[in-house]
């Protein structure tokens, strides 16, 4: 007979919910206290399209480079740039040498998103050190690193482009 842990991908010796749950916990706590503030100086904009805007290197990006950076397709991606760039966050340019490549780049309300995005998440950094204590928070910290090692060049190599 199998077992309902078995159904359910978990371990007979592991109690609560798994460490994909747990991470998606975790992320929404972020997302909403993030965009606490967010909707009056910047409506509409989703943690998703503060996250845009931050993997944009200054000099801008290619739809197809930045699309592969965030995880998406680059038709998603493009509706995102089309969303923000209506809002005046961004603007977009087809490349003279080649006009199929559309170059992003933030423009100055898009600058001003990205900084409140920095200090919003600066502040949710500093509220989980307070509640969990220095010590615990940066093991908390380094183990994310760790686990992102093998990804974190990816978002090294679109700010250096």
């Amino acid at each position: 007979m199998t077992s309902v842990n078995a159904l359910s991908g978990r371990s007979a010796g592991v109690r609560g919910p798994h460490v994909a749950a747990l991470l998606g916990l975790v992320l929404k706590r972020l997302r909403l206290e993030v965009l606490e503030d967010s909707e009056r100086l910047f409506p509409g904009l989703r943690v998703s399209h503060f996250r845009l805007l931050e993997l944009m290197p200054e000099s801008g990006a290619r739809i197809t480079d930045l699309a592969e950076i965030a995880g998406m397709t680059k038709q998603a991606l493009g509706q995102h740039m089309d969303y923000l760039q209506e809002r005046g966050y961004t603007a977009s340019e087809r490349l003279p040498e080649d006009r199929r490549v559309r170059l992003v780049r933030r423009t100055a309300k898009g600058d001003e998103a990205v900084v409140f995005s920095q200090a919003a998440i600066g502040r949710v950094e500093r509220q989980w050190r307070d509640q969990l204590g220095p010590e615990r928070y940066d093991v908390f910290r380094e183990a994310m690193l760790e686990l992102g090692e093998p990804l974190i060049d990816d978002l090294r190599s679109l700010q250096e482009t």
